[in-house]
């Protein structure tokens, strides 16, 4: 609005206006960090036609998966992808579970990764995903 006159972020950007206001923070009066950002990945998680990856009974799908079109990514596809190879990949690996030992199901995973993550000073104080930092400083 600055430098654009008076409703210039309402019109050109009704939902940012909206999200910063559930913070207290007006967007058209108060300076907003703004820096650059991935805004896509090329690449991914190798997979073959049925999702699966090198890795034995690990199934990937989606923007996580890689290959499908090379080493680029074409305009509008990524729903795309996932609505077919998450289908695909999902049923492929439901029937390869079911060929599987069955192992009693613990969260010793976790505990693991907790201990992991102290023994490295790594604190999990902050939750994801973070919509926006501690902008306010409230």
């Amino acid at each position: 609005d600055v430098e654009h006159g008076p409703g210039t972020l309402d019109k050109h950007f009704p939902a940012m206006v909206r999200q910063y206001e559930r913070y207290q923070v007006d967007i058209r009066k108060d300076p907003v960090l703004i820096y650059p950002t991935l805004h896509y990945q090329n690449g991914g998680v190798k997979i073959d036609v049925n999702g699966e990856t090198p890795v034995a009974n690990l199934f990937v799908a989606g923007e996580a998966s890689g290959g499908l079109h090379g080493r680029n990514r074409l305009m509008g596809n990524s729903l795309l992808d996932l609505m077919v190879f998450g289908k695909r990949t999902g049923i492929f690996a439901a029937e390869r579970s079911k060929s599987l030992p069955k192992r009693a199901l613990t969260l010793d995973h976790l505990k693991r990764f907790r201990a992991e993550a102290k023994r490295h000073h790594v604190s999990a104080s902050i939750i994801s995903p973070m919509v926006l930092p501690a902008y306010t400083n409230k």
